[in-house]
């Protein structure tokens, strides 16, 4: 019985067989030891469970024994986001910054957009939504917003 919840290791081993130009590619635990902005290894990427929602799964069938652990499989829609934090120190206007993020941004979505991960029941990763979450002269932060499934419950 599988009961975990989604593992995003796979999607990070991804991005770094991908996406070579990324210093680092980390978990929440990295991302969230980061203070500020200069704080990041800039180019870099942090794969963070955003949520898991379950299908609800079909009734069984007839009147199951109160106590009893009937074998359930349910399907679980997984949204995850990539965090990319870009910086350029060349100017200070923002277009090589601005340059930089595309170049990431292009090649981190080319390697997950379509990417089905190793997992039982394993949908297809799809790009729902990106937005700028901090910017600064010479760094910016941006989260990219993905979803796929995946299978919890007995393997019956």
């Amino acid at each position: 019985m599988n009961l975990q919840p989604y593992n995003t290791r796979l999607i990070q081993e991804q991005l770094r067989a991908e996406v070579p130009k990324l210093r680092l590619v980390g978990g929440r635990a990295d991302y969230a030891a980061a203070r500020s902005l200069k704080d990041y290894q800039a180019p870099c990427a942090y794969v963070v469970l955003a949520r898991e929602k379950g299908a609800k799964p079909p009734a069984p069938a007839g009147l199951p024994k109160p106590g009893a652990r009937l074998p359930v499989r349910q399907v679980v829609s997984v949204t995850f986001g990539v965090v990319v934090v870009v910086r350029n120190y060349r100017e200070q206007h923002g277009d090589q910054l601005s340059d930089e993020l595309l170049e990431i941004l292009g090649a981190v979505r080319g390697a997950l957009c379509g990417f089905v991960p190793d997992v039982l029941g394993t949908a297809p990763c799809q790009w729902i939504q990106g937005d700028i979450q901090d910017y600064s002269d010479s760094t910016a932060l941006w989260v990219d917003v993905y979803q796929t499934q995946h299978l919890i419950g007995s393997e019956q």
